[in-house]
């Protein structure tokens, strides 16, 4: 049995801050590491102390273990909480905790080196009985060898990095001929992401659900299942809807599922949280795929439940503390379900997006609500981190319930200056077969035409008046000579002003006509609405607009307005009265489409390429893009080096056209 009486964490953003509140709760001093990317996040200001261990590249400082434990050494820490991500299932940090006398808060060093290699777990469950999905995990990793034996398992397959996670390394493979470029970028993604370029291939099963289960094991032999998190609302292999309990399970089908999960976690001798990952068949059967020795992003759903602190379990686990709970201990009220807010742009093929948050908002006053958020306004994210912001998760009576309060709160979240996928999350939440509990892996493959950016000319048209008016009574209050007068006023006949505005690809000429005292006829091409000015202060107005009132709020920065209202949020750009125009070139660019890092030149001056040929392959937030030529001809220039960090629209590679 031991006390801790400081814990270290060894992580950023919104899990270093919700271990930090459990350990504040229990009376525990905290120190935060950080980078120079995270000198002034939140994440350093909640802890107690917090100690500066490198450069803002996560190899050059979370992944540095005797950085970390230096940090630990100076600030008398006695344990470290990984968090997720970065080391937290990385045996030689757990085993170099253990030799350095400080305690490690998760599984031992030999669970996490069983079940970090997918291949070395699936032969460990199959010797144990455990169900797993047909499929090849051995040490031939040529790359012809394993086409033959993804061939030889069936398309579709599902080609895994063995080492990793968050779904990185991973392609599902439908077609033969993608098959030897998927296993290449799988590998290289791979070694790129854990170091291992190691892969295993499984059978990818059609209309499957993902089903967790999460275990927590202590020193004393005992081992119990805290029910699962359906986990199948997914894009590119990365989870961003998490329930519980889940739709497609029946009670009996829970039981066998739990049951296999503690046999799992017997099989390794598993302690501290952990969770049991199964595949669910349309037909019922279930399958292993992998066990995550650590505490998992999705693990407030479960909290939310139970009533239970999972944080606060494990810290007690790693001190040697009984469980308290047995198996019929554990008892589940009502349904919760979360989402993860991520800084990616939807529209966009979810290219990662980075910038300076302007504006952040969280709603408040809903009750089951709960936001575990790593950003506040003026947050820079930038390229080197996850790009998950926060997590929004709900709580209610039933999953109607939870899912009406979610959708809800979303609604009333205001994050500005980025882009992110909330208004995808709203459709998403919205969507008829979503609502009714069928859905599977694929679901947002099958639906993303209807999940993404819909026109709504309504939203476009009020946001557009909401900013003019804006606009106007921001010049108005600024007037030093008679204010209350309105800054269009003339004494002889005058046409009514105007504003030109941008709001995604779309101009908008804006005029409007006082009508009587703050009331107003704005018109934008064939449109028309009636506006009446409610209020107006600096950062928010209220419109009644056709008769519908609602609160805009107005963050300006420069030219841009951002505008956040309970129908929707829209970037408007005013734009100038009479633009510049620029020449068209004479020769195509290959320009950069997200914020990154070089990670690969694929060309040199004078090579010939044709449409569609890789050019440079780009890295941000853990995700890769390889950029393309959009025509023939011979590279005129290079524009970019090795390791270099590039921003959307940077011109990365030149073309001429062939002179044949």
């Amino acid at each position: 049995m031991k006390s801790f009486s400081k814990i270290l964490v060894s992580n950023r953003g919104e899990i270093a801050l919700r271990v930090m509140r459990t350990c504040r709760a229990m009376g525990i001093s905290t120190v935060a590491v950080y980078s120079d990317a995270d000198a002034s996040a939140p994440h350093t200001r909640l802890a107690d102390e917090a100690v500066h261990i490198g450069p803002s590249p996560s190899r050059d400082s979370y992944l540095r273990i005797e950085k970390v434990l230096d940090a630990a050494r100076r600030t008398g820490a006695d344990a470290i909480h990984p968090g997720y991500g970065f080391l937290s299932e990385n045996a030689d940090f757990a085993s170099a905790c253990e030799a350095a006398g400080i305690a490690f808060i998760g599984p031992s060093p030999d669970a996490i080196r069983k079940m970090g290699s997918k291949s070395v777990a699936r032969r460990m469950m199959a010797a144990a009985s455990i169900p797993i999905v047909p499929g090849y995990n051995g040490d031939d990793q040529n790359v012809e060898s394993l086409r033959a034996h993804a061939m030889k398992i069936g398309l579709p397959v599902l080609i895994k990095a063995s080492a990793g996670g968050g779904g990185k390394g991973m392609r599902i493979v439908k077609d033969e001929a993608a098959l030897n470029d998927s296993l290449e970028s799988a590998k290289r993604e791979a070694e790129n992401a854990f170091g291992d370029g190691t892969l295993l291939i499984e059978k990818y099963l059609e209309g499957a659900r993902h089903i967790e289960f999460q275990i927590l094991g202590d020193y004393h032999g005992k081992l119990i299942h805290i029910f699962e998190r359906e986990c199948s609302i997914q894009r590119r292999h990365q989870k961003i809807v998490e329930e519980s309990p889940s739709p497609a399970l029946t009670p009996d089908l829970r039981g066998r599922m739990g049951e296999a999960a503690v046999a799992v976690g017997r099989a390794i001798g598993y302690t501290n949280a952990g969770t049991v990952e199964f595949i669910l068949g349309p037909s019922g059967e279930f399958y292993f795929i992998e066990v995550n020795t650590r505490l998992q992003v999705e693990h407030p759903v479960t909290e939310m439940i139970t009533g239970l602190d999972l944080v606060k379990l494990q810290i007690e686990i790693a001190a040697g503390k009984p469980l308290s709970l047995n198996q019929e201990d554990v008892k589940a009220q009502g349904h919760a379900i979360e989402i993860r807010l991520y800084a990616e742009d939807p529209d966009n093929d979810f290219l990662p997006s980075t910038g300076i948050i302007h504006d952040w908002m969280p709603p408040s006053g809903i009750e089951g609500l709960r936001i575990d958020a790593g950003i506040e306004a003026k947050t820079a994210v930038g390229i080197h981190y996850d790009p998950l912001l926060a997590k929004v998760i709900a709580h209610g009576a039933d999953r109607e319930i939870a899912l009406r309060k979610l959708a809800y709160g979303l609604k009333h979240l205001s994050i500005q200056g980025i882009q992110t996928n909330r208004d995808f999350l709203i459709r998403l939440l919205e969507h008829s077969e979503f609502r009714d509990g069928r859905y599977h892996t694929g679901f947002i493959g099958e639906h993303l035409d209807e999940l993404v950016a819909q026109t709504d000319a309504a939203l476009d048209l009020a946001c557009a008046a909401a900013a003019a008016l804006y606009l106007k009574e921001d010049r108005r209050a600024r007037s030093a000579i008679l204010p209350h007068i309105s800054a269009a006023y003339r004494n002889n006949p005058y046409r009514d002003p105007s504003v030109k505005l941008q709001i995604g690809g779309a101009t908008f000429d804006v005029s409007y006509r006082e009508i009587q005292a703050d009331a107003y006829v704005v018109s934008c091409g064939d449109k028309q609405v009636q506006v009446q000015v409610v209020s107006w202060e600096h950062g928010g107005l209220r419109l009644s607009i056709d008769g519908v009132l609602r609160l805009f709020r107005v963050t300006e920065i420069d030219e841009t307005l951002y505008l956040h209202s309970s129908a929707g949020s829209r970037t408007v750009t005013r734009l100038p009265r009479y633009p510049q125009q620029n020449a068209a070139p004479d020769h195509e660019t290959a320009n950069a489409s997200m914020p990154g890092q070089v990670l690969r030149i694929l060309v040199g001056v004078g090579q010939e390429v044709g449409i569609g040929d890789p050019l440079i392959i780009l890295e941000a937030m853990k995700m890769e893009q390889t950029i393309r030529a959009t025509m023939a001809g011979v590279v005129e220039s290079v524009l970019v080096k090795m390791g270099q960090v590039v921003s959307p629209g940077d011109v990365l590679v030149e073309i001429a056209a062939n002179q044949n």
